[in-house]
């Protein structure tokens, strides 16, 4: 199996055009990655929050070119509400943030109270995070606020609540929570992405939204149990 990482446009080493970016743009710049690597069987198509969202649209654009997805942390529409009020967070407290401070910033909003507290008694653990972190705040040749600004525009108006039933392929969603309001919020999204015909939806408790790095052996062990049923479908 070969495993394809990508930076998205926007972000790590890939270029960052200031304009507004699209779910369709990225759709199809995961298409011209896999036309320029010859990639010519179906792929497994894994995707992280906003990464989520990118998958289920390449699903329903690409079908024939995609054997399963997986998105974590994603639901089938961005409610209004969560969209202005990132866009609030992002203006009052990345916009002049140094990269040192956004991880400060972000931690809250990536890792359960349990987790922040490992990383606070693990300094080795932190700083290794912390020089690999492009999760949640990069070092090194970090985002611009804009670069932040034209992600988010992606997700505005995103909503696949129906067009799910579209979604043939076998599908892994994993979803967090930490407290009763999180697994409260899930409730209210969890039925509809069940309209996905042959999704598997696992419910991680007490774990933050950057669940891939706060507990990335569960993860993991749910990702290879889920292709393993499925490689040589």
């Amino acid at each position: 199996m070969t495993v394809i990482a990508l930076d998205l446009r926007g972000v790590g080493r890939s270029s960052r055009p200031n304009e507004p970016y699209t779910l369709d743009t990225l759709v199809e710049d995961i298409k011209d990655l896999l036309e320029y690597l010859e990639v010519q069987e179906q792929i497994h198509l894994c995707g992280f929050s906003n990464g989520g969202f990118i998958v289920q649209k390449f699903a329903l654009k690409y079908p024939s070119l995609v054997k399963t997805i997986m998105f974590f942390e994603s639901g089938p529409y961005v409610p209004p509400l969560t969209y202005e009020q990132f866009l609030k967070f992002l203006e009052t407290s990345v916009k002049t943030a140094t990269p040192e401070k956004l991880i400060q910033i972000m931690l809250p909003n990536m890792f359960s109270l349990s987790y922040r507290k490992k990383l606070k008694r693990d300094k080795e653990l932190f700083e290794l995070y912390k020089n690999d972190m492009g999760l949640v705040a990069q070092l090194k040749d970090p985002p611009r606020y804009q670069d932040y600004i034209n992600h988010w525009m992606t997700i505005k108006d995103f909503d696949t609540r129906e067009l799910l039933h579209e979604i043939t392929q076998p599908t892994l969603i994993l979803l967090a929570f930490q407290n009763e309001k999180e697994r409260d919020e899930i409730k209210e999204f969890e039925p509809i992405l069940r309209k996905i015909p042959n999704s598997t939806i696992e419910l991680l408790e007490g774990i933050g939204h950057g669940l891939i790095i706060e507990a990335p052996e569960i993860v993991n062990n749910l990702m290879w149990n889920f292709l393993k049923e499925h490689l040589t479908m």
